[in-house]
């Protein structure tokens, strides 16, 4: 098996034609042995999240018209992927054994994920570093009515999935099908449109800085 890739960012290759997941960017939320799972975020619907949702209440203060998007072709229920800490699970990073790390934790690089309380809702706040854990995943009908409450979270509706069999997708990344990318949260629940590109150029300015740290991606004396 190649490197773990859960939590982290899937990229369709340039040269991938399959039309499911051409210019495809997809989350990772799994990938082991027994295969690999993810959504792609950049691939918008005309549906609503606001309108599968009975009123919440007037009085309160709701998101705006969050789109739902298509995260793969394989039927699958409707998910929230988000930054609101506490709420569902975390989304990898996985340690170097490949376990889920727990909030509280912190990677090699000092990365860590703190939960703390929020005086309105019982799941947490947002005071998060989106590095660890990138995202938080649920699909509970309780949780997905929370973040509708809260404008200030990021948050990614997402129906369906992504999935491949044991051993498939880390054919596909080595017949060069795939790139792998860090979970940039602007990429993540940014400009959908745009979302290709930046991860494409943020796995470019990764392999130079591997070739040579310390220069920034785009210096002239690279030229």
């Amino acid at each position: 098996m190649t490197a773990n890739l859960s939590g982290r960012l899937l990229i369709a290759s340039p040269y991938l034609s399959d039309g499911n997941f051409m210019r495809s960017v997809i989350f990772m939320i799994r990938h082991d042995v027994e295969g690999a799972f993810g959504l792609a975020i950049n691939r918008p619907t005309d549906r609503r999240f606001r309108d599968l949702v009975e009123s919440v209440g007037s009085d309160q203060k709701m998101r705006g018209d969050d789109l739902i998007f298509s995260g793969g072709p394989v039927e699958g229920p409707l998910l929230a992927l988000h930054d609101l800490a506490g709420v569902g699970e975390p989304c990898g990073p996985f340690d170097p054994t490949g376990e889920l790390m727990t909030p509280g934790q912190s990677m090699s690089q000092g990365v860590k994920c703190t939960v703390h309380d929020h005086p309105s809702e019982p799941w947490g706040s947002m005071s998060i570093e989106l590095g660890n854990p990138p995202a938080w995943i649920t699909g509970d009908d309780d949780h997905l009515r929370i973040l509708l409450r809260r404008p200030d979270a990021r948050v990614r509706y997402v129906a369906h999935y992504s999935g491949w069999g044991p051993g498939q997708l880390d054919e596909e990344l080595r017949a060069g099908g795939w790139l792998a990318g860090e979970a940039d949260p602007d990429v993540l629940f940014g400009d959908p449109d745009e979302a290709w590109e930046k991860a494409v150029k943020q796995c470019g300015r990764d392999v130079l800085q591997q070739m040579a740290p310390g220069v920034r991606f785009g210096d002239p004396n690279l030229n």
